[in-house]
């Protein structure tokens, strides 16, 4: 009996180093090219494209930069820095996030910070964290901050289930979360979201995303706010 414990024992630490090896996407730099249709009740439907940059430094840090124009005329900016940890089963995490998102038809922009720890494995990624938030008024006038609104606590969150491996040519996820590459909503406005991608070959990939805003959640009374679908392609290299 205690030799078969042992030799448990002994496999099992065999096999840890092969474990924490488990590789999540690409490890090589990419940069990505999204067109989608959006509409919400604020203003109806419109168009958008995205322009993203993954940067994997070295297997502890990563860097992802984004940036959205939109025909409603808001766009938005976004910057994650991602330093990363592998452990027996999977990879910890830890997320830095800077968004910022201006209005000008509205005439305000916002600014927001979130800081977040995760953890992933090959078929699931979670994180949760927190977020401030700063309402200013468009174009900023520096001589006078009467005009600006302060969120200085929120809660981030994100739970995305895979339905392959996250190394795998193709995948699809259904994530819950009230967070994107571009937005951070109230906690008690949770997105929902469709994600699905093809590596054509080593250097091209397709993808394809639809979400769901809807509000009032944690009300009970949810309703339907907004929706998009965006298509595209990234390059690794």
């Amino acid at each position: 009996m205690k030799k078969h414990l042992l030799l448990i024992l002994l496999t099992i630490a065999g096999m840890l180093p092969v474990m924490a090896q488990v590789q999540f996407g690409t490890n090589q730099y990419a940069v990505r090219l999204n067109i989608g249709y959006n509409h919400n009740t604020t203003y109806g439907s419109y168009a958008g494209v995205d322009f993203g940059a993954f940067m994997p430094i070295n297997q502890h840090f990563e860097m992802q930069a984004d940036l959205r124009f939109t025909t409603a005329n808001n766009h938005a900016i976004g910057v994650q820095m991602r330093p990363k940890f592998a452990v027996p089963v999977g990879e910890f995490f830890l997320e830095g996030r800077l968004l910022s998102g201006l209005y000008p038809k509205d005439g305000f922009n916002e600014l927001v910070q979130a800081i977040a720890v995760g953890y992933r494995m090959e078929y699931v990624s979670f994180q949760v964290g927190i977020s401030t938030r700063l309402i200013m008024n468009y174009p900023y006038n520096w001589h006078d901050n009467s005009n600006i609104i302060a969120e200085p606590f929120n809660i981030c969150y994100k739970l995305e289930v895979f339905v392959r491996p996250q190394a795998s040519p193709w995948n699809i996820s259904l994530c819950a979360s009230n967070m994107t590459d571009y937005q951070i909503e109230r906690v008690w406005q949770p997105m929902f979201m469709v994600n699905g991608r093809y590596n054509i070959n080593e250097h091209w990939q397709v993808n394809l995303s639809a979400l769901c805003k809807p509000t009032g959640m944690f009300h009970l009374n949810a309703k339907y706010y907004g929706a998009e679908v965006r298509a595209g392609f990234a390059y690794s290299f």
